[in-house]
């Protein structure tokens, strides 16, 4: 008995220790581990300057020159509800100068153009345009991206006639607009363009792009 009782006494004693250790390990992870290294807030954020009311379109302060021209004259037409054939072409214009500006977007996943698009053509568009045209676009959340992307410098309609234009198994009064532009630096991107648009509710929507050069 007095073997057992010997044996019994440092096997409580080292457990006990084991148990301490493991109570303060614990406690230091808790108590005196190093917080986690938050990322700092992104500082490449686009801001609204103006917008369209009842159409859903803005203009932003990264937005290129051409871009604030044709916006604005777009306001005036859609504010005295004047000329819709202009209104297609601006329509046109902002979207592929919007699209193919690709130097003062934050990501890839920020694609121009979309709030010119039907609604229900936008996400499958942006699918496309995101495994396509946006794949490489590096990440510039921090204004720190060397690489090199396209501005557009001008953007002209070339033709625009009404037509018709079956979508949803319906047939829609269209307008299809071929339009060609041209950039700061040809990078090889598209560079002319067959453009249909329809009516969506108060307002023309694109429902298809079709690259011609």
């Amino acid at each position: 008995m007095k073997m057992k009782k010997r044996y019994k006494i440092p096997l409580i004693i080292l457990g006990t220790i084991i148990i301490v250790c493991l109570l303060g390990l614990i406690l230091f992870q808790f108590v005196f581990k190093n917080p986690k290294e938050e990322k700092p807030p992104i500082t490449n954020v686009a801001n609204v300057t103006n917008k369209i009311e009842g159409y859903d379109y803005t203009l932003d302060d990264r937005d290129t020159e051409i871009f604030s021209l044709k916006f604005k004259e777009l306001k005036e037409i859609l504010d005295n509800n004047d000329n819709e054939e202009e209104y297609a072409k601006l329509l046109a214009q902002l979207f592929v100068i919007d699209l193919f500006t690709i130097d003062n977007k934050t990501s890839k996943y920020d694609i121009g153009g979309l709030e010119y698009l039907h609604t229900n053509a936008k996400e499958s568009f942006r699918s496309k345009i995101l495994d396509t045209i946006y794949k490489t676009v590096e990440d510039n959340s921090y204004n720190t991206r060397k690489q090199n992307l396209p501005v557009v410098k001008n953007a002209e309609v070339l033709d625009i006639k009404k037509t018709t234009y079956t979508y949803n198994n319906q047939k829609e009064d269209a307008y299809e607009i071929e339009i060609n532009w041209e950039y700061i630096e040809n990078l090889g991107y598209d560079t002319s363009a067959k453009i249909t648009m329809i009516k969506e509710e108060n307002k023309l929507a694109i429902v298809s792009y079709i690259p011609t050069k």
